[in-house]
C-alpha cells in the first residue's frame, strides 16, 4: 500500500492533465491552483519523476506523465464501476454522443427504439446542432465521424465504407450515362468535403464545370433534400443516399461512382471508456456489422 500515492494527489494530476492548467483543475475540484500545484508536486516527489513540463502553456505531460495518465484514469474508472456494481448508483450522467446531422436524421434516430428497449438503464445525450462543435472531444463518450479514420486522441472503429454517388430527382436523370452530360446541369455542392464535383470530373479525365454550383450547402441532408425536390444533382456518400434511392425520391444520375478514402467511423477517446459508452459502442458496431463485413 505504501507504493500507492494518496487519492487527492492522483485526482489533482488527472484533472490538471485534462484541463491543461492548475487553475481550471482547481475550479473543477473546488481547490485553489496553489493546492493543485502542491498536490501534483507531492505526487512527482512520490514517484520520483516530473510528470508535467511547465515551460509551455498549456502545460504538457512529460513522456512518463503521458504513460502514467491512462493507468490513473483506468484506476478511477475501475473504482467507479466497482462502487456502482456493489452499491448501486444515483449517477444519471448520460452517454454523451456527437454525430453528423445527416447520420442522426437518416439512421441513428430511427434506431434508438432498439437501443432503448435493450438498454433502458442507459441515458443518452445526443449533440448534432451547430453549437455542438464547441464541445471538446474529451468531453464526449462517443462521436460518429466521416473521414479517414485518423483523429488524434481518438480510437476509431469503421462502421461503413461506401462510394460517393451522384443522385437527382427522377425527372432530371440524363438520357445517357456519360458525366459530360452533367457539365451544364445544376449541381449542388457540399461545402468543405474532399470528394466534390471537381474531383468527380477529374476522375473521368474531364475538365470541371466552369460555372459555379447552383447551390452550396453545409450538410449532406440538405443536398439530398434539395435534390429530391428537383433543384439539381447532388454528390453524396452512398449510405446517406440509400433511403432516398429505396423509396424512389432520388435516382442515380449516372452509373459512375467515386471511391473515397473517407468512410463512416465511430470513435471514443483513448483510455478507459464509461460503462454506458461501451454499451453504445458495442451496440452500434453490432448494428453495422453486416455492412462492415461487406
Amino acid at each position: 500500500m505504501n507504493d500507492i500515492p494518496p487519492l487527492p494527489w492522483l485526482r489533482a494530476f488527472e484533472a490538471a492533465s485534462r484541463n491543461g492548467n492548475f487553475s481550471s483543475a482547481g475550479d473543477e475540484l473546488g481547490l485553489t491552483p496553489a493546492a493543485i500545484s502542491h498536490q501534483v508536486r507531492s505526487l512527482e516527489e512520490h514517484v520520483g519523476y516530473q510528470l508535467f513540463s511547465r515551460k509551455r502553456r498549456p502545460m504538457e505531460l512529460t513522456t512518463l506523465g503521458a504513460l502514467y495518465l491512462p493507468w490513473v484514469i483506468k484506476a478511477f474508472e475501475t473504482l467507479r464501476l466497482g462502487t456502482r456494481d456493489v452499491f448501486g448508483t444515483t449517477d444519471a450522467r448520460p452517454v454523451r454522443i456527437r454525430c453528423l446531422p445527416t447520420f442522426a436524421q437518416l439512421w441513428l434516430l430511427k434506431q434508438f427504439p432498439d437501443f432503448q428497449s435493450r438498454y433502458p438503464e442507459i441515458n443518452v445525450q445526443l449533440h448534432t446542432g451547430t453549437w455542438a462543435s464547441s464541445i471538446q472531444s474529451n468531453q464526449l463518450d462517443i462521436e460518429i465521424l466521416f473521414g479517414d479514420g485518423d483523429w488524434p486522441g481518438q480510437r476509431a472503429t469503421l462502421l461503413c465504407r461506401d462510394p460517393i454517388v451522384p443522385v437527382c430527382h427522377p425527372d432530371l436523370r440524363p438520357s445517357g450515362d456519360t458525366l459530360d452530360e452533367l457539365r451544364d446541369s445544376p449541381l449542388i455542392e457540399i461545402i468543405g468535403v474532399a470528394d466534390n464535383w471537381h474531383q468527380f470530373f477529374r476522375q473521368e479525365n474531364l475538365s470541371p464545370p466552369t460555372r459555379n454550383p447552383a447551390l452550396s450547402v453545409d450538410q449532406s441532408i440538405s443536398a439530398l433534400e434539395l435534390a429530391a425536390i428537383g433543384m439539381g444533382h447532388a454528390l453524396v456518400f452512398g449510405f446517406f443516399a440509400l433511403p432516398y434511392l429505396q423509396d424512389g425520391r432520388l435516382e442515380r444520375s449516372l452509373k459512375l461512382e467515386m471511391h473515397s478514402e473517407h468512410a463512416l467511423y465511430v470513435t471514443c477517446p483513448l483510455g478507459p471508456i464509461s460503462y454506458g459508452g461501451q454499451i453504445f459502442l458495442d451496440w452500434i458496431v453490432e448494428r453495422f456489422s453486416p455492412m462492415r463485413q461487406l
